[in-house]
Parts: structure tokens; sequence; C-alpha cells
């Protein structure tokens, strides 16, 4: 069976799981978003200032505003946020995105996990030396937002002061 190793696993759908792999991915710290699915709606919703500020500060806003509906505040939809950074995740070296896929038999290894990695079809053994499981984070997306770029900072320095297995 093929091994997969990562240094940062990211689970989960909605947006909370696309920021936490974007910005860890600015770190330069490659992650791999596993079976993300867009879990936003299509209505417009005002993001709050700590929302923005964390999108500011990992240079997130400019390749959101061609599809903001307002800019003060700076409104967007949620699926229209999703569908914007998760394109940014494929396009950046630094994620892997793997959608129709499931963590399954997985078991803590260290501070990270280990377990295989499945399409239903296919299985791949999988470590990872940190997981952020972006379903235990909010959902509602200014929330997400925030709780996604903090949890990704955490994971960039315990990755960075973990060592590699």
């Amino acid at each position: 069976m093929t091994r997969i190793d990562v240094p940062l696993l990211v689970l989960g759908r909605g947006a909370a799981a696309l920021v936490v792999a974007k910005v860890a991915a600015r770190h330069r710290l490659p992650c791999l978003l596993a079976g993300h699915v867009i879990a936003g709606d299509d209505v417009p919703r005002p993001l709050t200032p700590a929302a923005v500020a964390a999108l500011e500060r990992h240079g997130l806003v400019d390749v959101l505003r061609p599809h903001v509906t307002a800019l003060d505040p700076l409104t967007i939809a949620a699926d229209a946020f999703e569908a914007v950074i998760k394109h940014h995740c494929v396009a950046d070296l630094n994620v892997t995105v793997y959608d129709g896929v499931t963590v399954v038999e997985r078991a803590p290894a260290g501070s990270g996990t280990r377990g295989i990695l499945t399409d239903g079809t296919n299985r791949w053994e999988l470590r990872a030396d940190c997981v952020v499981d972006a379903d235990l984070l909010p959902t509602p997306l200014s929330d997400a937002i925030v709780a996604g770029a903090a949890s990704a900072e955490q994971a960039v320095g315990a990755a960075r002061a973990a060592p590699r297995h």
C-alpha cells in the first residue's frame, strides 16, 4: 500500500478548512486538504472586522475582492468565498486537494495521526504530523475565517516545533 506523509492534514467541510489550508500554505507548510465539500450558502453576509483582519493578515482580501457584493463592510456569500479560496488552494503548490476521499481507521500518532485514506475503491496509508479537523470549528463565515486562521497558525507553530517522523 502506498504511503502518504504530510506535515498537516486538514479535514472537514466549509470555509474553516479552506482557510486553514491556505494560511498554512502561505507559511510554507505543505498540507493535504482531504474530502472538502463546499458547505456555504449563497446569501451575501458582511464579514466582521476580525474576519477581515485575519484575511488581510494572510493576503486573502485581494483574491476575494472581485467576488464581494459590498466593500464597506466587506460582504460575500459563503459559497462564493469557498469557491474562490478552494480554487487558490488547488493552484497552491503547498496544498494538495483530494476531494471525494475520507480518512478511516484513524489513530493518534504523537501529536499527529495515522490512518487510511480512501476514495471507496483505493486505499493509501496516511501519516500526518499535525491534524486540523475543521468540522470542529465554527461554521458561520466570519467565525470560520477567524477560527481557521488561528488553527492554521497554531498548526504551523506545532509543525515547526515537532521533529519529522
